[in-house]
């Protein structure tokens, strides 16, 4: 699955160049086979199952590609990801469940968390929350205004400086803060990519 992680942090990159070079059955391709890799990584017992879901996956390809809405499919993936993080993220805020983000950092740091770092891990999920919403308000007004070639630009290239940005900031800041805990951001990105949400 983590594999599957990396070709799907790819897709806004292919998304953008289909756009850019007017082939948009590029994304659209390319979204189909992360499908198929899915079921495929999923070790789905049944081959009825499997086979049936393969055939849907191509199916609503071919469907898209021939209707002529490519375009649209490819605006909506990015907004459908945020609004899942989005759910995701706030439900973690609710009373009685663990924030993503403190979760995360126990993993990193191979240990319970203490009362400080529980706090500011809290405060860190809400400033990604909120992130994750000005990304998707902005994804929706960039949509409606702008002509595609620009959504893109705003939605696969400045999404991914805006989370990087946060990211790195963060970590930063979180190095000065817990100092005798700090570790280099390679070490950062290689705990991390060990992490599994529960």
């Amino acid at each position: 699955m983590a594999k599957l992680a990396i070709w799907a942090i790819l897709y806004p990159i292919v998304a953008h160049i289909g756009i850019q070079e007017s082939k948009v059955f590029l994304p659209i391709v390319y979204l189909t086979l992360l499908a198929l890799l899915f079921i495929y990584f999923s070790k789905i017992r049944s081959w009825i199952l499997s086979g049936a879901l393969v055939s849907i996956v191509i199916a609503a390809a071919f469907l898209v590609i021939v209707l002529g809405k490519e375009y649209l499919v490819i605006q909506l993936v990015p907004m459908l990801i945020l609004l899942t993080l989005i759910f995701l993220f706030f439900k973690s805020l609710l009373f009685g469940n663990t924030p993503i983000i403190t979760t995360f950092a126990a993993c990193v740091d191979d240990r319970p968390l203490n009362s400080d770092k529980k706090i500011y891990t809290r405060n860190v999920t809400i400033v990604w929350l909120l992130g994750f919403v000005y990304l998707a308000i902005q994804n929706i007004v960039a949509a409606i205004w702008l002509s595609i070639e620009d959504w893109s630009w705003l939605s696969n290239t400045g999404s991914y400086i805006f989370i990087s940005l946060i990211m790195l900031g963060e970590f930063i800041y979180r190095n000065k803060k817990f100092k005798q805990d700090r570790i280099s951001f390679k070490t950062f990105l290689v705990r991390l990519s060990r992490c599994r949400l529960k």
